[in-house]
């Protein structure tokens, strides 16, 4: 009888002891979640050990040197723009109060960390799993990004605009040139347009830019976005950018509202150079376009086969995109509406900067289909497609954005076609570039099946 109730006392106290344990616990563990007592803090060091030269490079799009590179450019423009982030809070409801700055959790974050988030959010990666990865919060990793966003706008040797001098356009005229099968000697660049997909704006966005929520929505693609019009050179370089106009424009309208065609009509180009661009363009004295309705035709195979050759430079843009967005997997998913549209568009406009850094470093791009690392977002991300012609994945179902004039009156286009001519189809560079075509003999390769 001792032995069994000796039995049950111990028990008893084993369960009594097990359920104030547990409640301990709890308690702490709810008191951590509360305060983030438990995040520990990495540097970039520390991860850089952790993944490798070759896991890094994946994971951030450039190389452990290259990244310290950048930050040497962008260190203190990141801190300045934090410092630009300081908000005014009253003295204890009284008149007067000073700017503070968003308290930090676990100590200094170090710029390189800062620049280390935004790269991975860049390239895809979740704000959730870097609070894991660098022991900081969501709120500091999304204002991390958008430091880093102003810092690389705000980068006077990362600004992006076309040359305007004469040699730098010879050397993008010679780039293109070696790349021709004919010698044509006249490209100085290949426009075409992108969609960043965006998921609907609200209404107050929508007015605040001052754009009906309508114009956001491209009919051909089913997704809302905005139109990006881009210029790169034979290497994939972006030599121009420019979003102006939601994704219901069409490609001609959305690049006769940039800068450059501004530029364009008061003489840009130099030597009787001109860019190269699809249909979805006006034949000009600064614009060379394919011919329409000629592959059927036998009695237009010459026109057929300047068309061969003049896609073959013209596809460099689509290249670059391939590049920029195989590069920046934010791109390949809809951008969130709780990022505003203008936002949105100073995002753009940093990756397209980094593309061209990561090209001067001669960084390798990172083509493999990186879907297990990219946020799955409620609208999905897209895939990109392995393309013969192209030799890189490209995002097909980001491109050709109002590629065929949809929101273009047939009146109004006739008015475009008239006011971009100076003469006759003779005086024209596509007539001159067909006429390099014939006097050559060359002609399309034929497909073997």
């Amino acid at each position: 009888m001792i032995d069994d109730a000796s039995a049950i006392i111990v028990q008893a106290v084993a369960f009594a002891a097990a359920e104030i344990l547990h409640k301990e616990e709890s308690s702490v563990s709810s008191r951590a979640g509360r305060i983030a007592e438990g995040r520990v803090r990495r540097s970039v060091h520390e991860v850089y050990r952790c993944l490798g030269d070759s896991y890094f490079q994946h994971a951030y799009r450039m190389s452990y040197e290259s990244f310290w590179n950048l930050h040497t450019k962008l260190a203190t423009r990141i801190n300045r723009a934090r410092l630009a982030m300081r908000r005014y809070v009253p003295k204890g409801g009284r008149k007067g109060g000073k700017f503070k700055l968003p308290p930090i959790r676990n100590g200094r974050i170090t710029t390189s960390v800062r620049l280390a988030c935004a790269l991975r959010y860049f390239a895809g990666g979740s704000a959730y799993d870097l609070m894991g990865t660098y022991g900081i919060s969501h709120t500091d990793i999304m204002d991390s990004v958008w430091h880093v966003v102003e810092a690389v706008n705000n980068y006077p040797q990362f600004r992006i605009t076309y040359p305007s001098s004469v040699g730098e356009q010879e050397k993008i005229v010679a780039g293109f040139e070696k790349a021709s099968s004919v010698g044509f000697n006249v490209c100085a660049g290949a426009v075409d347009g992108i969609l960043i997909w965006m998921q609907k704006p609200n209404v107050k966005q929508a007015k605040r830019v001052g754009v009906d929520q309508k114009k956001f929505l491209c009919g051909r693609k089913h997704k809302f976005g905005l139109n990006c019009q881009a210029v790169a050179d034979v290497n994939g370089k972006i030599l121009d950018i420019s979003v102006v106009y939601g994704a219901s424009a069409a490609d001609c309208v959305a690049f006769e509202a940039s800068d450059l065609h501004a530029r364009l009509e008061d003489g840009l180009l130099q030597n009787g150079y001109v860019l190269f661009g699809d249909n979805a363009y006006l034949n000009s004295f600064f614009m060379a376009t394919p011919y329409s309705n000629v592959s059927d035709n036998p009695n237009k195979k010459s026109e057929d086969n300047y068309n061969f050759f003049h896609s073959q430079l013209r596809i460099r843009v689509e290249c670059a995109f391939g590049m920029l967005v195989a590069r920046w997997g934010i791109l390949r998913m809809a951008i969130s509406n709780k990022i505003t549209v203008t936002r949105t568009i100073a995002l753009v406009n940093t990756l397209a900067r980094l593309h061209n850094f990561c090209l001067e470093e001669l960084i390798p791009d990172q083509l493999e289909i990186d879907t297990e690392n990219i946020i799955n977002w409620e609208e999905g991300y897209v895939a990109l497609e392995d393309s013969n012609v192209h030799r890189i994945p490209m995002p097909t179902t980001l491109m050709d954005v109002g590629h065929h004039f949809e929101e273009v009156p047939r009146i109004a286009r006739r008015n475009r076609r008239v006011n971009n001519t100076t003469g006759g189809e003779e005086d024209m560079p596509r007539f001159l570039l067909h006429d390099v075509v014939v006097n050559s003999h060359s002609r399309r390769p034929n497909i073997r099946i």
